[in-house]
């Protein structure tokens, strides 16, 4: 048996009684710790829900008693600017209340007939046709008696009577922005008392004094086989080579016999041969750990979006769904009203800005479903260029009405990929009409479509507008988010198309532009083979 085996059995035996041992002790404290952690989370739970309880009331109170001192501040601060409004003669008032800058969203007079019916006409915004329901009659007819403003919601009727006539024949309606105060948010739960941890401390000196008596036995182990298997052969090696020095013939060296194994010989080419694997692999190991971070840093970015969007994607798709049902039923009563005869034309207007609201927000919500919905595609092989193709007559006229030149850089013998068409040339679309709106005009834009490195496929559309700034990169595919100008842009369009490239297996990610200077989209897809093999997978 070589000098290897017996050390081997030696080490081996002497680690396998410790391994048992500590294993009866590990399961033994992993019980206590389990009944611990059961404590400690009963408790905790406990305390949570009754501070949950209490901090809830704490929000309901302060929120309410907030938004009655927001609204007394405001009617208090509304009635001291109402006083050079009340002075103003009947004939300029109606000017008065039109400007822009007596602070309020609407305007209007009320006037009592002789007849004791109210009239009222808007005097801003300018061409409303807004009148007074029925709650503000009301409202209105007991301002006329008690001669006191009165308040319904933001909406303050005040009386108006420039000529101090007996009877009051005119009121003020002011509508007012007063926002509802915002919730707090929840305050952070300070750390709960820590439950009594299990006595260990028999078990850590059982373990330990087992560990240190197992130790011993191992290191009397070693030195009985070191002295027995190493000391002794190389003593024996020392004195046959001192005789073999003196002359003394016949001689072998007694540890390099050639009918035993020469472990020591053996032991020393493997040590130099293991240092010589080493140095190799610790230098293809650091290039691969280099390349590996690298590949990291540039994917932990889309990585936070994706799951960012896919929390954002399962909460608004709830909300939409929520939504829908009224929804839809308040667009088919609106629909069956508009169709009913004997309507006077202002009715009919009033029904027409509600149908075309409802079905403004409808499309909102389908554009929301469609960003959280995973749909199933028709998938294909398919040119990246073909898509590009495809969407680019429906943005030309972008183009054209800003006089930007289209650059083109295609690469020929472009791999396929695989998926849907229609929506990768969705994307595509989206993409450059946010270059279009970027660029400045007689400008350009870029769009490149070449191989990837991975096999796949690489779509960039670089436009020659500022960029983004990067302390909004992070946010740029978050849904509801937007750099354009009010009522241009709903947020969804980078959203949806990053939930797209997702189902498709790629990825797409901003860079700054390296041609036109401005932010440079780049999409990325598999190559087709490896996205259906993936499919493949999921589908068995």
């Amino acid at each position: 048996m070589s000098l290897r085996t017996k050390i081997a059995l030696g080490v081996i035996a002497a680690t396998a009684i410790l391994a048992v041992t500590l294993a009866v002790l590990g399961l033994q404290a992993k019980e206590e710790l389990d009944k611990a952690d059961l404590r400690r989370k009963e408790k905790s739970q406990e305390a949570l829900e009754e501070l949950n309880k209490r901090t809830q009331a704490q929000f309901d109170e302060f929120n309410e008693q907030q938004h009655k001192r927001a609204i007394k501040s405001i009617e208090r601060l509304v009635l001291a600017q109402l006083d050079p409004i009340l002075a103003t003669p009947k004939s300029d008032i109606a000017q008065r209340l039109s400007e822009d800058l007596n602070g309020m969203d609407e305007t209007g007079i009320v006037t009592l007939e002789s007849d004791g019916t109210l009239n009222f006409k808007a005097e801003k915004p300018e061409g409303s046709r807004a009148g007074l329901t029925k709650e503000e009659e009301n409202v209105a007819k007991h301002v006329f008696e008690t001669r006191q403003h009165e308040f319904l919601g933001d909406v303050l009727f005040v009386p108006y009577n420039p000529d101090n006539d007996k009877n009051l024949k005119y009121l003020l309606r002011l509508k007012l922005d007063i926002p509802p105060i915002k919730r707090p948010d929840p305050v952070k739960i300070p750390p709960l008392e820590e439950p009594q941890a299990a006595d260990l401390g028999p078990l850590v000196v059982a373990a330990f004094t087992t560990l240190a008596l197992a130790m011993l036995a191992v290191f009397v182990l070693l030195m009985f086989a070191l002295r027995k298997f190493v000391l002794a052969p190389l003593g024996t090696v020392l004195e046959d080579s001192k005789r073999i020095v003196k002359g003394a013939d016949g001689l072998t060296v007694e540890g390099f016999r050639a009918d035993k194994s020469n472990d020591l010989e053996t032991l020393v080419a493997a040590f130099n041969a293991m240092v010589r694997e080493l140095n190799a692999y610790k230098t293809d190991l650091e290039g691969k750990v280099k390349s590996a971070t690298r590949t990291i840093e540039k994917q932990q970015q889309s990585l936070v979006i994706a799951q960012r969007l896919a929390a954002t994607g399962t909460l608004a798709a709830g909300l939409a769904h929520e939504v829908n049902n009224p929804l839809s039923g308040m667009l088919n009563a609106a629909r069956r009203l508009k169709k009913k005869e004997g309507l006077d034309e202002r009715a009919r207007d009033y029904i027409e800005l509600i149908e075309e609201g409802l079905g403004r927000i409808e499309n909102l919500m389908k554009q929301i479903l469609d960003f959280s919905r995973r749909r199933d595609m028709k998938p294909e092989r398919f040119s990246p260029e073909n898509a590009f193709r495809r969407a680019l007559p429906l943005v030309k006229h972008r183009l054209e009405k800003k006089q930007l030149r289209l650059e083109e850089d295609i690469h020929k013998d472009l791999p396929q990929v695989y998926g849907n068409a229609e929506e990768i040339g969705q994307v595509l679309m989206n993409l450059l009409i946010n270059a279009a709106d970027a660029s400045p005009e007689a400008t350009a834009v870029r769009v490149t479509i070449k191989p990837s490195d991975s096999g796949g496929a690489i779509l960039a559309v670089e436009d020659s507008g500022e960029g983004v700034p990067a302390e909004i990169r992070e946010r740029i595919f978050d849904p509801f988010f937007t750099t354009k100008e009010p009522g241009k842009g709903t947020g969804l369009g980078l959203a949806i198309a990053h939930t797209i490239v997702d189902n498709h297996g790629g990825s797409l990610r901003i860079e700054d532009g390296k041609t036109l200077k401005g932010a440079r989209f780049v999409l990325e897809l598999p190559r087709a083979d490896l996205h259906e093999s993936r499919r493949t997978k999921e589908i068995v």
